[in-house]
């Protein structure tokens, strides 16, 4: 990948890459592997603990909501760096244990930063990067957000050997060398203002549909996402061993999926590329019913682990070549607003359904078949 003199490509895909790191892999994702700990060490209940992480959707959501309104230019630099400094800060503060109040201020602090950095560093690094290295310069920036989701996964359980409050700073001044690693490589540019000229704001019919497929996505996604190591371990009585491993395959794969799905779409385009990807993804989610045996779990999860965190990477690139590079933050905001209130809902909704039926099996097939629908809609958009 070459440089040009007005856009140094790898440092803005690679000052991307921890950007998504710090701002999602670790502050957002991080939490998760830390809950049973917490609630081990009687820092919080579980139902507190399901309340912190509703907070920090919350976060997001509201982050990613600043983007999609937000009308002004944006210098993207010392943006990113405050965002990811804020992000590193909360996850610090969160190793210090005085109550409920605090921590979830924490958690809306870094699900607000990890929301306006996933809109803010589409548009700037996304959006700028010339049409032939898009899809690569996309797949490194989103690979960050499975490399920390990975990296928190395999340190965590080394870190909470020597407590919490050690796992908790850890983490934070991880996430504080990724933000001065950005402060010295991430090249200065401008994201200019959306003109107030009459109709400019307008969402093209291709766009709508595009991101309803993308916020439909989820529901394909949730099901691997929240049920599938209790799938492997509870329902298939297979152990909390084999749960943990099929969930290690679809993180390892995670990382690996933007990268490689970035550079298909440079051949063969973002909206081509989505579309396939959303099939076989659907295939993925559906092979359990069909199979159960070790080989098909972990091919399951590999497959959602690469297409799923891809799928964030091509519906962003898509949008890029789609709209002016003015209306990518709000156009790409509405997608990521969209996406998280549709995860939240699949979340409650598929959660009620196991409990009603007490199979994890309905929660595949219509994962599947929601994939199914969400390709038709990627290719009318291609279409038109």
């Amino acid at each position: 990948m070459k440089d040009t003199p007005a856009f140094p490509i790898y440092r803005a895909a690679f000052s991307g890459l921890l950007a998504m790191l710090v701002g999602i892999g670790i502050a957002r994702f991080g939490y998760a592997p830390l809950v049973p700990a917490m609630v081990h060490a009687g820092w919080y209940t579980a139902p507190q603990a399901f309340w912190l992480g509703t907070t920090n959707l919350l976060g997001y959501f509201l982050g990613a909501a600043v983007m999609r309104f937000w009308r002004g230019g944006l210098k993207p630099k010392p943006l990113a760096v405050a965002l990811m400094a804020a992000s590193a800060l909360s996850v610090l503060a969160s190793g210090w244990n005085v109550g409920l109040v605090w921590f979830g201020f924490w958690r809306l602090v870094c699900g607000f930063t990890g929301g306006v950095l996933m809109v803010l560093m589409a548009a700037a690094v996304v959006g700028r990067a010339p049409p032939r290295e898009k899809g690569r310069v996309s797949g490194i920036t989103f690979a960050g957000m499975g490399s920390g989701i990975t990296l928190s996964a395999l340190l965590i359980p080394v870190l909470l050997r020597h407590g919490l409050v050690f796992t908790w700073v850890s983490l934070g001044l991880l996430a504080a060398a990724a933000t001065l690693a950005v402060a010295l490589l991430m090249p200065d540019s401008t994201i200019p203002a959306a003109p107030k000229a009459k109709g400019q704001g307008r969402m093209t019919l291709p766009v709508l549909l595009l991101v309803v497929a993308y916020a439909g996505s989820a529901l394909g996604f949730v099901p691997h996402m929240l049920f599938w190591a209790s799938f492997v371990a509870i329902g298939l009585h297979r152990g909390v061993a084999a749960g943990a491993q099929v969930s290690a395959w679809m993180g390892v794969a995670a990382a690996f999926g933007p990268p490689i799905l970035g550079r298909i779409a440079d051949r063969f385009g973002f909206l081509a590329t989505l579309g396939v990807g959303f099939v076989v993804m659907a295939g993925a989610v559906a092979l359990p019913l069909a199979n159960t045996s070790t080989l098909a779990l972990d091919v399951s999860a590999v497959g959602v682990g690469v297409i799923a965190l891809g799928c964030v990477m091509l519906a962003a690139g898509a949008l890029a070549g789609m709209v002016p590079a003015h209306r990518l933050a709000a156009n790409w905001g509405l997608a990521t607003m969209a996406y998280a209130v549709m995860q939240t809902v699949v979340a409650a909704g598929y959660s009620s359904l196991y409990h009603a039926t007490g199979s994890f099996l309905p929660l595949f097939g219509i994962g599947a078949v929601a994939l199914l629908g969400c390709a038709g809609l990627v290719g009318l958009a291609a279409r038109r």
